[in-house]
């Protein structure tokens, strides 16, 4: 039996939640893209320091640690997605009104979204497995070469949905 590539992993991750956004429209895929920046801000801010706790190097109320090998990655893989999941379900982030916006946009939002979670994935990865990947996946490739590019351009996407609006 194969073992699927990961092209074919990060298409189908692409199609889900292109699939999803249409499912939850446009205050939800919105709600959706902030949760992920909000995730990036407490993964960049709070994952050295869990990283210290899950290693037994801080405790809490200076009794409580925990000693793992849970590696950098997997912490912030899992903070991530935490923050994205609880942001998303228990914010109570919404428009006032139903709102209603083309297919092409919430194609848009939900594209954008995948690109962004996909891509600060890869960037959690130590350098040499990010490389590794860009070397074995195409798709992995064009994601990290584009970073920068995945990060601005779903702000790009609101300012200009938001301006034809009116908002």
């Amino acid at each position: 039996m194969s073992v699927p590539s990961w092209d074919l992993i990060i298409t189908l991750f692409f199609i889900v939640t292109i699939a999803y956004g249409f499912i939850l429209q446009r205050d939800k895929t919105v709600v959706t893209l902030i949760s992920i920046y909000v995730a990036l801000i407490i993964v960049q801010t709070l994952s050295g320091p869990i990283q210290e706790f899950f290693a037994g190097e801080k405790t809490v109320f200076g009794q409580l640690f925990i000693k793992s090998s849970a590696s950098p990655f997997t912490i912030s893989v899992l903070l991530f997605a935490a923050v994205i999941a609880i942001v998303t379900a228990k914010s109570g982030l919404s428009s006032k009104g139903e709102s209603s916006i083309s297919p092409i946009e919430i194609f848009g939002y939900s594209f954008l979204n995948a690109a962004l979670i996909i891509s600060s994935i890869f960037y959690f990865m130590p350098e040499v497995t990010r490389v590794h990947y860009a070397d074995i996946s195409k798709l992995a490739n064009f994601i990290i070469n584009y970073h920068t590019w995945w990060i601005v351009l779903p702000l790009v996407l609101l300012i200009v949905t938001g301006w034809k609006k009116g908002d």
